[in-house]
């Protein structure tokens, strides 16, 4: 036996709901394709108080459905061919009950303890293996009666949506009906309670125009329960014809003399062209989506990357510059900082050494030139540090706060540790012995000098004149001398501490000159592989975006190939029956 033409199109709208992660729509062709039913479901659908259940019973002229104040059944009654009238409620366990005892029994069952209800009639118009489904009246979108009126929709082949002729179709009715009409082939208004509203015929048209504007193909029969029940206890035809229920009675017999597989045939069109639609809406979006990603932002996104690396190009040649023309600074800075400092030293034992004798205060002037040198050598090196810690600072400012971290810089010189002590000049001092040598030089040529002049008045060569200046002359002799001796003391001492100042100076500004040259190093060896991570992330990035496009491009074709498929499958569906399928065609 060969499988029918819709039963491949359906499968693979099946496949492709299950592909995509529809689920519901799924289950929806999967209960179209596994439908065994022998004849049409019609299922009768409306908003409560709109005289359904008057319908049904006027339709089948037996009183099965609740009227009036009875309560509606919550679960669907499902009325066939039967050669004697009988009634099953269907739940845990079938039960049979009288057709007459049904409305009584649905009302005292709890509620969920039924799934649906079975009514055989003998009745000629159910002859043909129609199903006629009363379905519970449709409310709250989360109840449980709407819930189980619209899954008795998915097995339905027409339905009848009944509406009262006392207002025009309600927002909720019109939706329901464009709901139905994308799944099921055939639908009907049935427009009941005419004889109670004398405007139904324009009412009518007004319905029409808005169903016709809302997009659903759908005919509108007003009928008339209660002229129905009339014309038939009377036997009057006309009546019966003017009930409206003939030409509603034609649009049903229509629906039930259509072979079956036809009309599973039509039911299957229309169901996978709905799914397709809604796969295609799906995807156009999630294509759109994708197109506006892979037009502007990745564009965007490259040229940020493209920007960010002729910035970070631009950005090493300001570091490297900076870092260049702070360190030259530096060195100039500190170089000068060093040499202040030890001028005010040097300056300091000028004043000292003109004014003291250094064998007197060279101990205390000693201590206090190591003290000074070593203050000026490490307030040197700490304000090179400090200002090494700024300059690096300064360079990773450059990079941005993202990349402020700057390394640390500790000096590593000797610095005040290594400073060597200052050795004591070779300081003559003035003995006794060449105290009284220069004194007894001194005095010799006095008492010479005055003892030839006194001999002169006949005086001997010494005598008390002569001896008195011997003693002056002697005493200037040793004043002068003393005086002679120590200038040359204090030159000398001089010259010994500024020539240590001259040589601490010589050697740490040499050892700090290559502190700053080994800071300019470290800092060019940090800022160096920082920008080289730098350059390799961005290079990462934009490989990643182009990456991104290519696979976008790739995602792209996918989906418009799959909505290329989804369009076929929807045309396939379109062929399969006329009438019953919408006409909008689908495309990429």
């Amino acid at each position: 036996m060969t499988a029918p033409a819709w039963l491949d199109v359906l499968n693979e709208t099946l496949d492709a709901c299950a592909a995509h992660g529809r689920a519901d729509l799924a289950e929806r062709l999967r209960r179209r394709r596994d439908q065994r039913v022998p004849g049409t479901r019609i299922a009768v659908v409306g908003f409560p108080k709109q005289g359904k259940g008057y319908l049904l019973n006027a339709l089948l002229n037996a009183p099965v459905c609740a009227v009036g104040d009875a309560s509606t059944p919550a679960v669907p009654t499902e009325i066939g061919y039967a050669p004697d009238a009988a009634a099953t409620l269907v739940g845990h366990a079938r039960e049979s009950v009288p057709v007459a005892e049904l409305a009584k029994e649905l009302e005292i069952r709890p509620p969920g303890s039924l799934r649906r209800v079975e009514v055989g009639l003998p009745r000629e118009l159910l002859g043909t293996g129609l199903v006629l489904v009363d379905t519970p009246a449709i409310g709250d979108p989360r109840s449980p009666r709407t819930a189980a009126t619209l899954d008795v929709l998915a097995d339905a082949h027409a339905v009848i949506l009944v509406s009262d002729a006392t207002q025009e179709l309600q927002p909720a009715e019109l939706a329901l009906a464009r709901h139905i009409r994308t799944w099921c082939p055939a639908l009907v208004l049935a427009l009941t309670k005419i004889d109670v509203s004398p405007d139904w015929r324009e009412l009518a048209a007004r319905n029409r125009t808005a169903l016709s504007e809302t997009g659903v193909v759908a005919d509108v029969f007003p009928v008339s329960a209660t002229v129905r029940q009339a014309a038939a206890k009377a036997g009057d035809a006309g009546l019966n014809g003017r009930s409206g229920f003939p030409e509603l009675l034609n649009w049903v017999g229509e629906q039930a003399s259509r072979p079956i597989e036809r009309t599973r045939a039509l039911a299957a069109a229309v169901s996978v062209r709905a799914a397709a639609v809604e796969l295609v809406e799906t995807l156009q979006t999630r294509l759109n989506a994708v197109s506006q990603d892979n037009g502007v932002d990745q564009v965007t996104l490259l040229h940020q990357a493209q920007r960010r690396t002729e910035e970070l190009r631009r950005q090493n040649v300001r570091w490297q510059n900076l870092l260049s023309d702070e360190i030259t600074d530096l060195v100039s800075d500190a170089e000068y900082d060093l040499r202040e400092r030890t001028r005010q030293i040097v300056r300091h034992i000028d004043r000292t050494f003109d004014e003291g004798d250094p064998v007197q205060i060279w101990p205390d002037f000693q201590t206090w030139l190591e003290e000074n040198l070593a203050e000026a050598v490490e307030t040197n090196y700490n304000w090179v540090s400090d200002r090494s810690t700024w300059i690096a600072h300064a360079v990773a400012t450059s990079f941005g706060p993202r990349y402020g971290q700057a390394p640390e810089l500790p000096l590593t010189g000797s610095g005040v540790d290594s400073i060597p002590e200052v050795g004591a000049p070779k300081i003559e001092r003035f003995k006794i012995g060449q105290k009284l040598f220069t004194g007894l030089r001194g005095s010799y040529g006095g008492v010479l000098m005055f003892g030839l002049v006194t001999s002169l008045a006949g005086l001997p060569l010494i005598n008390p004149v002569s001896l008195g200046a011997g003693v002056a002359f002697a005493t200037k002799s040793v004043r002068d001398e003393g005086g002679m001796r120590l200038q040359r003391r204090q030159a000398l001492a001089k010259a010994a501490a500024q020539r240590h100042v001259d040589d601490v100076f010589i050697r740490f500004s040499k050892e700090i000159k290559d502190e700053i040259r080994q800071v300019q190093r470290r800092l060019r060896d940090h800022f160096a592989a920082l920008s080289d991570d730098l350059a390799e992330e961005l290079t990462r990035q934009r490989e990643l975006i182009i990456a991104g496009s290519a696979e976008r491009d790739r995602r792209t074709q996918r989906v418009k190939k799959e909505i290329d498929r989804l369009a076929a499958l929807h045309r396939k569906a379109g062929a399969l029956g006329s009438g019953a399928a919408p006409r909008r065609e689908l495309s990429a």
